[in-house]
């Protein structure tokens, strides 16, 4: 069963998270991601409906979900850059001062979301070590509202879902390439959804992954490091799946 299309301009928030604390490509990776997602081929998201936090406290974080899950979006995009550790659960340090929230406390902000956190997930109470390692012009008005048209209708098609990428399995790291490259993982995953084959009209945020995954494993290892990304996927039809990015 496929949950029916609402009708009127879908509701959309993407909540862009950082922490620079000896990782200097961080805020490359907000300003990549934020690009792809103005972008035709990431759906063309308005600057209104990305926010930003760069090193941000807990607790301005928190008021800030609140606002999210209060102000009800269809569909959401969290982005994490930054240090990570493992629990229960994938812990994300905020700022220099070692603030800390937990990835659950960032779900289900809307019924329809699509979580990616790149950062390390070493078992804790191990000390999270620094990583070593770790674009689309705009098309014309009408192309612009197509894209968006067409992005929103087929993200609402979508079953309801919480999907979480991770850059690497739990106890393992996630490489940062420095300034001037960014996050390893996280760039392979926009490389991915950018890629769209001739005649395909959107990249699944499962196909995205399998491939930055295999991208991510084969760059790691030639590091000699290992980086085996994961992720927790819907069992669904392929056309009640999300998508990362859509063709012009």
């Amino acid at each position: 069963f496929t949950k029916k299309p609402k009708s009127g301009n879908m509701k959309r928030f993407a909540l862009l998270i950082g922490n620079t604390r000896d990782l200097a490509g961080v805020p490359l990776d907000l300003q990549k991601t934020r690009q792809f997602l103005c972008s035709a081929i990431g759906g063309d998201w308005m600057p209104a409906e990305i926010e930003e936090h760069l090193n941000p406290s807990r607790a301005k974080l928190l008021e800030a979900i609140k606002r999210a899950k209060d102000s009800g979006f269809d569909y959401t995009i969290v982005m994490f850059s930054g240090h990570g550790g493992q629990k229960r659960e994938t812990v994300l340090e905020l700022n220099s001062r070692g603030e800390q929230i937990n990835e659950s406390e960032l779900w289900n902000i809307s019924p329809r979301q699509t979580n990616i956190f790149d950062c390390c997930r070493a078992l804790m109470p191990e000390t999270v070590r620094k990583s070593i390692a770790m674009d689309s012009l705009r098309e014309s008005a009408a192309l612009v509202s197509s894209v968006r048209a067409r992005y929103e209708q087929r993200i609402m098609q979508a079953i309801p879902q919480q999907v979480r990428l991770y850059a690497c399995a739990v106890g393992q790291s996630a490489y940062d390439m420095g300034e001037g490259k960014g996050a390893l993982y996280l760039g392979n995953l926009l490389d991915a959804a950018r890629a769209l084959p001739q005649g395909e009209r959107f990249k699944a945020v499962e196909t995205a992954h399998a491939e930055a995954r295999a991208a991510t494993m084969v760059a790691a290892a030639k590091n000699g490091v290992q980086q085996n990304p994961d992720a927790f996927l819907p069992k669904c039809l392929s056309e009640q799946r999300l998508i990362l990015s859509i063709a012009l």
